[in-house]
C-alpha cells in the first residue's frame, strides 16, 4: 500500500470513528426526562399510483410478501367496529336501526411492513353517502386499528370491498 493510499484508509477510518462514537454517544441524551411531547394520530391517504422508494439495508428492500390470511383475518376482526360506525351515523341521521344502508366500501390499505399499523389509508363510499367525512374518518379509524401482520419486505397495497350495512340474518 503506497503512503498516499494508507492515508486516505486511515482518514476515512478515523471519520467512521468519529461517526460510530457520536451516535453512540447521542442515545440515551433525554433518559430519565420526563417527555412533553404528545401525538395527534392521522390516518393518511395514499396516492395508490405513486412509485415506492425501496430503501434497501433497513429490511425494506427483502422480497417478503404479506401473509395473505393473516391481512384477510386482520381486515375481518373489524367488521363490528365498521358496524359500530353504521350504528353511529344511523343514530346521527335519524335513521331507524333496523333499516339496512345500501352502497358498498372499497378501502385500500398501504401496509407498514415494520408494523401492525398501516401506513396510509383509502376508503370510498359508493353510495349517496359517499361525501358523509364523519362515517368515513369512522370506518378508517376501524381499520387502522386492524392487527395487521408484520414482514420483511416492501410496503405493500392491498384492497378489500365489503357491504356498508350487510344486516344480519338469522340462520338455522
Amino acid at each position: 500500500m503506497t503512503p498516499r493510499k494508507s492515508l486516505q484508509f486511515l482518514g476515512v477510518m478515523t471519520l467512521g470513528l468519529f461517526v460510530g462514537v457520536a451516535a453512540v454517544g447521542c442515545k440515551g441524551a433525554d433518559k430519565g426526562r420526563k417527555s412533553t411531547r404528545t401525538a395527534k394520530a392521522s390516518i393518511q391517504a395514499f396516492d395508490p399510483n405513486a412509485d415506492v422508494a425501496f430503501e434497501f439495508g433497513d429490511g425494506g428492500g427483502g422480497g417478503e410478501i404479506p401473509d395473505e390470511y393473516g391481512v384477510k383475518m386482520a381486515f375481518e376482526s373489524r367488521f363490528e367496529s365498521f358496524d359500530g360506525c353504521v350504528a353511529e351515523y344511523k343514530e346521527r341521521k335519524g335513521i331507524a336501526a333496523e333499516k339496512q344502508l345500501d352502497g358498498d366500501v372499497s378501502i385500500s390499505v398501504r401496509l407498514n411492513p415494520k408494523t401492525s399499523a398501516p401506513s396510509g389509508i383509502n376508503l370510498e363510499l359508493s353510495s349517496k353517502r359517499h361525501d358523509d367525512e364523519q362515517l368515513k374518518t369512522c370506518m378508517k379509524n376501524a381499520v387502522d386499528q386492524a392487527p395487521f401482520p408484520t414482514y420483511d419486505g416492501a410496503p405493500r397495497v392491498v384492497d378489500f370491498s365489503t357491504q356498508l350495512d350487510p344486516g344480519s340474518e338469522i340462520e338455522d
